[in-house]
């Protein structure tokens, strides 16, 4: 879960980064739709994840080179979640079932071990009759 957090707040300061350098290059520019922080910033958000709605879009060549960052950036972020959340998932079952596997283990090695020490307490009691009877029959020679 930590990871996850991570990752989204690195994300978000990735988001905030991209909304000022995005204004900061199209704001000015001729025939820019960004015309407001929040014009870019609905622009990152929506190119970060991948929607893109093409109402805001870059018009600078340099806007463009940093779109393509972004656009990368996205499907990197997703594909990253995806994956630590996954493999938390996949994690989480492993050890269950790590555990239900130590658990069945224990129960039959303890299974064995009391039929074990019944079967020597068995041979032991019939070893002890066993030297009674002979000690009966010397002492009755």
């Amino acid at each position: 879960m930590n990871t996850i957090f991570c990752l989204l707040v690195a994300s978000g300061v990735a988001v905030i980064v991209g909304t000022v350098i995005m204004y900061n290059l199209e704001s000015g520019a001729e025939n820019s739709k960004m015309t407001t922080i929040l014009d870019a910033l609905w622009w990152c958000v929506a190119t970060v994840t991948t929607v893109g709605y093409a109402d805001v879009v870059p018009v600078t060549s340099l806007g463009r080179i940093v779109a393509l960052v972004y656009m990368f950036f996205g499907i990197s972020l997703i594909a990253t979640l995806l994956a630590v959340i996954s493999n938390t998932f996949y994690k989480k079952r492993i050890l269950k079932e790590e555990t239900d596997q130590k658990e069945q283990d224990e129960k039959y090695l303890r299974n064995l071990v009391m039929t074990k020490l019944a079967d020597i307490e068995r041979k032991q009691t019939g070893c002890i009759e066993t030297v009674n009877r002979l000690r009966s029959s010397i002492e009755n020679k």
